[in-house]
């Protein structure tokens, strides 16, 4: 897709991206790219592109030696991925996994470019930093949620958060797997744990749902 075709759509998101003169827009591989669901960047690959969010969610994971995934975080239209901006500038392999959730579209800068850019813009540079900034936050926060908490802290915590996404919906449609995978353990111990809400009668298991039946004693254990 023809940059200049979305370029007001770009600016709004990345006012940073304001600056930039319309010859640098012209250079050769710039472009807007469609994101299909499920596509992957595969962790320890040489990145050629930067790619900025315009539309849709892809989601941040690692994994471990022995196949077991966590989720790092998750980037929407308006992010810069601050894992792949390490990458680009300092040479290097891209150091987590990439997943495509939803279609959307992507800015995709030539690294070549990227870092010309990141050199010479100072308002694109600070965009940078403050991505950065923004992700170490997140970051701690798993680290701390992971070091701190006990897994049923854990759970209730992910649990109403997925509720206050659903507009408070006290029905989640979410397996053990995916729980799983978003928090990093195994999915036997889910399991147990939930089935131990269960028994308290804080939350109800069903075929792919989760219903939360009492809330307070549920975000009681978020500090555990």
């Amino acid at each position: 897709m023809i940059v200049s075709e979305h370029l007001s759509l770009i600016i709004s998101l990345f006012p940073s991206l304001a600056e930039i003169t319309e010859e640098d827009w012209n250079q050769d591989g710039i472009t807007v790219l469609q994101m299909e669901p499920n596509y992957i960047i595969e962790e320890g690959q040489i990145l050629e592109y930067a790619m900025m969010i315009l539309e849709g969610t892809v989601r941040m994971y690692k994994i471990s030696a022995g196949g077991r995934e966590i989720t790092l975080y998750r980037i929407h239209g308006g992010d810069c991925c601050p894992l792949m901006t390490t990458s680009i500038l300092g040479e290097g392999e891209y150091e987590a996994s990439a997943c495509v959730e939803t279609t959307g579209l992507v800015l995709a800068i030539p690294v070549a470019i990227f870092r010309d850019w990141t050199d010479r813009y100072k308002s694109f540079r600070r965009f940078i930093f403050k991505s950065f900034a923004n992700r170490i936050v997140i970051m701690s926060n798993l680290l701390d949620s992971i070091h701190f908490k006990s897994i049923r802290g854990r759970i209730a915590e992910f649990l109403i958060q997925m509720s206050e996404k659903a507009g408070k919906s006290d029905t989640l449609h979410i397996t053990h797997d995916i729980i799983s995978v978003e928090l990093g353990s195994a999915r036997e111990v889910i399991s147990r744990s939930l089935k131990l809400l269960e028994k308290e009668e804080i939350i109800q298991l069903a075929r792919g749902r989760i219903i939360i039946t009492n809330r307070s004693a549920l975000e009681s254990y978020i500090e555990l």
